[in-house]
């Protein structure tokens, strides 16, 4: 069982999407008391991602992760629109991956 888990955060530019996505990700973990750490990336960099145990994009992408890295849309943690919804099933996913 792991007691940490690497997200990557990624958007277009890797910066300001990414910036106030990571922040809400950020509140969730400690709500949720889980230890995470977070990095930045764009979202054309996400097949060759490495490492990482989650990806959250903040648009819509149908970029897929060589490694087999999940990737989520998390756009509602930007616009606010449906953010519980994918707050739960973040929480849930990130739940099943340590139990591995």
């Amino acid at each position: 069982m792991k007691n940490s888990i690497k997200l990557v955060v990624a958007c277009g530019g890797g910066i300001f999407t990414t910036t106030v996505v990571t922040e809400k990700i950020k509140e969730i973990m400690k709500k949720e008391k889980i230890n995470c750490s977070i990095t930045p990336h764009k979202i054309t960099e996400i097949p060759n991602i490495v490492g990482a145990d989650i990806i959250v994009v903040t648009g819509k992408t149908k970029q897929e992760n060589k490694q087999g890295i999940p990737v989520m849309v998390g756009l509602p943690l930007f616009t606010g629109v449906g953010a519980d919804v994918f707050t739960e099933q973040l929480v849930n996913k990130i739940r099943e991956i340590m139990e591995v």
